[in-house]
């Protein structure tokens, strides 16, 4: 056929993977390799040794090579035919071009974030196990405690009750509506009753002060006082010893992180 090229059997292009390939894979290339022309395109010899596996026999790379030559070529005739048929104003695909490359970049972007996450992630079922094997890695500095707290400006009495009432509240009893008065009182608030806090960190948002830190961090009953000009609410709801295992949810994040650096030795 009139307008192209190729090394089209199988001798020529096994040869050429054989050794073609190889030097590719040479630090310094003096001149790119190619296998066929059409219609002034050219296909390197690189792009076939993408394609095929490199754990494939001779027979086979050659093969899969002659297939992907050909298709290539079959390819070009097709576009060449287009390009002169078509009018120049059904040319033009830039808009369609960025389009589908931006697709492909997300796609790619969302599938290498998904694979680097499923790889940066650890059974919590495996965490835990390492962490009852490992106990003594896991030994409080500080104390740590679980703890709900809210505090703003001098409130008035009304607004003082419902926060005292609501901070109360058995643990069954959803917090949704104390912290959407926090919001819309811009109250600074932690709420959730499973967070845990090292003490040091917690005294930064609340300023409590502890005289007997075990027997105080041990009551469960709402802790008030102001400072500063402003009201301070805080209850207690766990708490762990300095000395003392730490609980898994304080260190659950430093046993993924050890998991992993001793996967990748």
């Amino acid at each position: 056929m009139d307008g192209f090229f190729a090394s089209g059997f199988c001798g020529i292009i096994g040869g050429l993977l054989l050794f073609g390939c190889a030097q590719l894979d040479e630090p310094e290339k003096p001149t790119e390799q190619f296998v066929a022309t059409a219609f002034e395109h050219a296909l390197p010899l690189q792009e076939i040794c993408d394609h095929i596996p490199n754990n494939a026999a001779a027979a086979d790379s050659a093969l899969m090579a002659e297939r992907y030559v050909d298709q290539w070529i079959r390819e070009q005739v097709v576009v060449h035919e287009a390009e002169n048929r078509l009018p120049e104003d059904l040319q033009t695909f830039e808009r369609e071009i960025e389009a589908y490359r931006n697709a492909l970049l997300l796609h790619h972007y969302k599938e290498r974030y998904v694979q680097q996450r499923m790889e940066q992630e650890v059974p919590e079922e495996e965490a835990l196990a390492y962490y009852v094997a490992h106990q003594d890695l896991f030994m409080l500095m500080d104390y740590a405690v679980r703890a709900t707290f809210v505090h703003l400006p001098d409130a008035d009495d009304l607004h003082l009750d419902f926060i005292k009432s609501a901070l109360m509240a058995p643990d069954s009893v959803p917090s949704f509506p104390l912290q959407q008065w926090c919001v819309e009182h811009a109250a600074i608030h932690s709420l959730n009753r499973e967070t845990w806090w090292y003490l040091e960190d917690l005294i930064q948002e609340v300023p409590i002060e502890l005289y007997r830190a075990e027997k105080q961090l041990a009551n469960r009953k709402l802790i008030t006082f102001d400072a500063d000009g402003r009201n301070y609410f805080i209850r207690f709801h766990e708490h762990a010893l300095i000395d003392g295992v730490a609980p898994f949810e304080v260190v659950q994040d430093r046993v993924s992180e050890l998991i992993l650096h001793g996967k990748k030795q």
